[in-house]
């Protein structure tokens, strides 16, 4: 792939935020009713590294591409 690195995603329900830092590594904020949960994934089998590459590709709309503004936004603790 030739992506430039960070990306941003979320997921439709808005529950779910995605900083990609490259094909093998993200960090995931799940919103949990009031508060945040941060998840990071280096991805070193199949199912992991298909994650990344469904969020990258936004593939069969589960995914959006959101800016790095509206991901800071969502999960700084307010």
């Amino acid at each position: 792939m030739t992506d430039s690195f960070p990306q941003f995603r979320k997921n439709k329900t808005g529950t779910s935020y995605y900083q990609i830092t490259s094909e093998h590594h993200l960090v995931e904020w799940q919103r949990l009713g009031t508060r945040m949960l941060r998840h990071e994934l280096n991805a070193s089998i199949l199912p992991e590294r298909l994650l990344i590459a469904d969020l990258l590709s936004c593939s069969e709309g589960h995914y959006e591409r959101i800016s790095k503004s509206e991901f800071t936004s969502a999960t700084s603790l307010q």
